[in-house]
């Protein structure tokens, strides 16, 4: 399923894509290796677990009394890997489930596969860049969203203010100057690159 906003106005803006946030607020440098040198990407097993069980959410929502922590007699509709694009924003990616609540009230869901629960800042600001899809898409506004983690079937709500929509957008336009490749980003902590899947490529 897709959707696709815009203004009616042309716009010349790089598209990011939601994925590229979240490389970005890993490491600024792991984006500029991946989207701008075009390194080859391995994909991680745990990757492939968390798409496993993904498969296997969607199958037992059906199933489930309450989705994601609300009863299911409130929920309208669960959209599953909703496509969405903003010409406007130059922002575009699929969110693993929106659901619709019979408020009228739209959610997005993410799911992260991962040992820890916690909402870690590269989580909270994909959810943010969802948020202002749907909000483009749907002409509504969206003041909260869900992290699940698949792992430990835990959904934990996260609020998301106006001030963070304002910060993504500022971050939108320092990604896509990494993405001009104007020069090589400065590279975070390196207790992340024991994990990072360029990391034999980064100097």
């Amino acid at each position: 399923m897709s959707r696709s906003t815009s203004d009616g106005n042309s716009s010349n803006k790089i598209l990011v894509m939601v994925a590229d946030i979240a490389q970005y607020f890993y490491c600024p440098r792991k984006i500029y290796y991946l989207k701008v040198l075009g390194v080859p990407f391995r994909v991680r097993r745990k990757m492939e677990l968390g798409n496993e069980e993904d498969e296997k959410e969607e199958v037992r929502l059906e199933e489930r009394i309450a989705i994601y922590g609300f009863d299911r007699s409130s929920v309208k509709e669960i959209i599953h890997d909703l496509y969405l694009e903003d010409a406007k924003l130059g922002l575009a990616g699929q969110v693993d489930v929106v659901i619709r609540l019979d408020t009228g009230e739209y959610i997005p869901v993410d799911s992260k596969y991962t040992d820890q629960v916690e909402v870690q800042r590269n989580y909270r600001k994909q959810l943010v860049a969802y948020a202002l899809l749907i909000e483009g898409a749907f002409h509504t506004k969206v003041r909260r969203g869900i992290i699940y983690f698949t792992k430990q079937k835990k959904p934990v709500v996260v609020p998301l203010l106006e001030e963070d929509k304002s910060s993504l957008q500022k971050d939108l336009e320092s990604i896509r100057r990494i993405l001009t490749g104007e020069s090589i980003p400065r590279k975070v902590s390196e207790s992340k690159c024991g994990y990072c899947e360029v990391a034999r490529f980064c100097v």
